[in-house]
């Protein structure tokens, strides 16, 4: 665990500037972490592993390799630095490879950043946060009753609300989806509360996790 007397150094490895600059941001409001260093890709997420870190951020799809690869050297190099996922990926094989490499946390894209903090907080208190979606998802599959989202759940997305839900997992605001989409903000709530419907959830990561899962949106070209 991080010392008492200093703030926890916090590195990110995600390829996408938009949800980067979104944790960046969120972990460095928050008064008991710092962010030390962030890349976009492995090779640049390697040079992060020199540095003292305490908690690793990182995405598993990223352009020169899988996040993965990055976790289990961490793992096997700098065994006290915390890792958490933080990726589009919720299926049960991405999660326990995952965890099988040395994870200690997987949260889904498309949750509120500042989640992040609470995650980190928690992985240094010797927890495991998952997002809730995922166990769900993971257990279903254990018991052998994974249900398909877009046989169960209503009617599909409509081509705006795909494009809406699209630019939220990428960590765009309200009005800044507006802006996007042509639409005002009380539109960009409107077409959220009908995803919601849609999908039986309750929270943008959980919409973002069951869209990707049924194959309406794609986050990854």
């Amino acid at each position: 665990m991080a010392e008492v007397n200093r703030r926890a150094r916090v590195a990110i490895i995600e390829d996408d500037p938009v949800l980067r600059d979104e944790l960046a941001r969120a972990v460095g409001l928050a008064p008991d972490l710092d962010v030390v260093g962030t890349a976009d890709c492995l090779a640049r997420g390697r040079e992060l592993l020199t540095q003292d870190i305490d908690v690793l951020l990182i995405d598993l799809a990223l352009p020169d390799g899988s996040g993965i690869d990055l976790i289990r050297e961490t793992h096997a190099r700098r065994g006290k630095i915390k890792t958490i996922v933080i990726s589009v990926f919720g299926d049960a094989r991405s999660v326990v490879q995952s965890i099988e490499a040395g994870a200690d946390g997987y949260l889904l894209k498309g949750a509120e950043p500042a989640e992040a903090a609470n995650a980190i907080r928690t992985v240094l208190e010797g927890g495991a946060p998952i997002s809730p979606s995922v166990a769900g998802h993971i257990l279903a599959r254990m018991r052998g009753r994974e249900n398909a989202p877009a046989e169960t759940t209503g009617p599909p997305l409509s081509p705006k609300e795909v494009a809406v839900l699209t630019d939220l997992a990428k960590g765009f605001r309200y009005k800044e989806v507006a802006r996007l989409q042509g639409i005002s903000p009380n539109t960009v709530g409107d077409h959220v509360k009908s995803i919601y419907r849609k999908l039986a959830v309750s929270s943008r990561s959980e919409a973002v996790f069951e869209a990707v899962q049924a194959g309406l949106i794609r986050l990854k070209e």
